[in-house]
This record gives structure tokens, C-alpha cells and sequence, in this order.
């Protein structure tokens, strides 16, 4: 059940980010790495990705490498991280094995997948400017639009899973973590779904670090500091 309490975020990198500055100049990457995915009983994965922003819109594409398996994401979304475009394909062995895109405008997501045979669906997804995100479990650079609107509830939306589902944010204050064999402090977060958590850490820039999904046994680790 989501907590009515109004969580503080202390973010004081994200304004620098999405705030002053000339980005009508041109696009502006403001992050761009690589994780290294650990899950129990499974080889590790990794995800590379980058996010930049242009013109007040935030644009991230990612690519998930698990063993014979490759999920390639786009998406592009207003400041405050609701979802204006978004496409997603999966392979594995180098066939298609499901792809999503969707379009948000007027307070609604249209999403279509489209799996093999030539299968086809169509979904529609009620949002809120700045309190919807698309979030799915295995792409782990998206936990950063979870921070761009400063609120403690949001809608998070699974488009492959064809399901949102209400949850709460909150900053649990400064932590030491080590990363790349360096000790940084970052902020740790939390993020409640009913009885599902996921534990992340940021820098003072907003920057993903680590993310945690205890109920999977995932662990998610930079393979370096952002630059």
C-alpha cells in the first residue's frame, strides 16, 4: 500500500542537470556506462547504456547482453521522466522474440507488442506528468527516471510484463560504497512495490551507481565511476 506521507528527496545534482545551461545548444550527455548484473544460480550479464538531454527532454538507450539473450531499449521523456516514446526489442540467439513500442500523449500510454508469428497487442496506460515511469526489472539504467519528478509515489509501468503497479521512493540518507575497488559515498534510496524492494545508490549528480532487487537476487554494480 502506498505511505500518504510526502517523502523528501535531497537531490541536489538533478537541478544541475536538467536545469541551467544552454541544451538548446545541442544534446548533452549526462551519463553513460556500463553495469555488471549478478543474479543467483545464473551467469553474469551486463548492460550498457547513455542519457542525455536535449531541448528539456531526456533521452536513454540501453543494451542488455545476457548470455545468448540481447534487449535493446530506447526511450525519450519529458524532465520530469514521463514517457513521451518508448521501443524495446528482445532477442535471443539473434531472433525476435518480442518487441514493445508506445507512444504517450494526453494522459496515455498506447503500447504495442508484437511477439513471433506475427502476434499482436495493444495496451493503454493512464499517466500522470511527472508521477508515471516506465521501469521494467531488467533494464537497470531506467531506476533513473524514478528521481526526476522529486516525488515519493509513482506509477511504474512494465510494458513487457503489460502491467503498472503503484510505488514509494524514499532517500535513506549519505552511505559508503565502493566502486571499481574506489570508496564513494552515495545516497541510498528505496523503492517499495508491495512486498517487492529495490535498493539503489546514486552520486551527487543523480548518477546510478548501484541498484539491488533482494527478492531476485539481483545486484547491479558500475564497472566504473562515471566520469
Amino acid at each position: 500500500m502506498l505511505s500518504s506521507r510526502s517523502v523528501p528527496f535531497v537531490q541536489a545534482g538533478l537541478g544541475l542537470l536538467l536545469g541551467a545551461g544552454s541544451l538548446s545548444a545541442q544534446a548533452r550527455i549526462i551519463d553513460e556506462g556500463t553495469f555488471i548484473i549478478t543474479r543467483t544460480g545464473a551467469p553474469s550479464e551486463t548492460e550498457s547504456f547513455r542519457i542525455r538531454v536535449d531541448n528539456g527532454t531526456v533521452m536513454a538507450t540501453g543494451q542488455l547482453n545476457a548470455g545468448t539473450k540481447r534487449v535493446n531499449s530506447a526511450m525519450t521523456t519529458d524532465s520530469l521522466g514521463t514517457p513521451m516514446d518508448y521501443r524495446v526489442d528482445v532477442r535471443e540467439n539473434g531472433a525476435s522474440t518480442m518487441s514493445v513500442s508506445a507512444i504517450g500523449r494526453a494522459g496515455r500510454l498506447t503500447a504495442r507488442s508484437q511477439l513471433p508469428h506475427g502476434d499482436e497487442s495493444t495496451r493503454e496506460y493512464p499517466m500522470t506528468i511527472g508521477g508515471s515511469v516506465i521501469l521494467e526489472e531488467d533494464l537497470i539504467h531506467q531506476t533513473y527516471f524514478a528521481l526526476l519528478s522529486k516525488r515519493g509515489s509513482l506509477q511504474a509501468l512494465n510494458l513487457r510484463a503489460s502491467h503498472g503497479s503503484a510505488v514509494t521512493v524514499r532517500a535513506l540518507g549519505p552511505e559508503p560504497l565502493t566502486i571499481a575497488g574506489r570508496q564513494v559515498t552515495a545516497t541510498h534510496y528505496s523503492m517499495q512495490n508491495g512486498g517487492r524492494q529495490r535498493e539503489f545508490w546514486v552520486d551527487s549528480a543523480g548518477r546510478i551507481l548501484q541498484v539491488e532487487i533482494p527478492s531476485i537476487g539481483l545486484k547491479a554494480t558500475r564497472e566504473e565511476l562515471p566520469r
